[in-house]
């Protein structure tokens, strides 16, 4: 009887579980231009999680070309601090030093264009 109850146990849990991969979806990751320059002004301000930076940084943005191109260059800041070229890792809040916020207030002012170029519509 106990061998019957767990193989129905088991059993659910399976089902429940194929369930769940059938009809559910794979995370993605779809940052919008304007969460991007929120993050961006974050670091500059020195109050953005450091974690969501680096799943920023470090994933690739597929829906928005315009937009893999910033997080790109983030990349290569990144990677600059990291080397220890001219930009380096700050102190305190501050993930870079005056060289790289200098870089990072370049890159918001270019997603602000290109948030200015985006096109608005509205869906009926």
């Amino acid at each position: 009887m106990e061998f019957v109850a767990t193989f129905l146990v088991c059993l659910f849990i399976l089902l429940l579980l194929v369930v769940a991969l059938v009809f559910g979806r794979p995370p993605v990751y779809r940052p919008s231009r304007e969460y991007v320059l929120n993050m961006i002004e974050g670091m500059i301000s020195g109050e953005q999680d450091q974690d969501a930076w680096t799943l920023f940084v470090g994933l690739p943005i597929i829906h928005d070309p315009e937009l893999e191109e910033i997080r790109q260059s983030c990349y290569e800041l990144e990677l600059d601090a990291e080397s220890g070229g001219a930009v380096s890792f700050g102190s305190a809040r501050y993930r870079y030093n005056d060289q790289g916020m200098d870089r990072l207030k370049l890159l918001r002012g270019e997603l602000e264009q290109l948030i200015l170029k985006t096109p608005v519509f509205k869906s009926f």
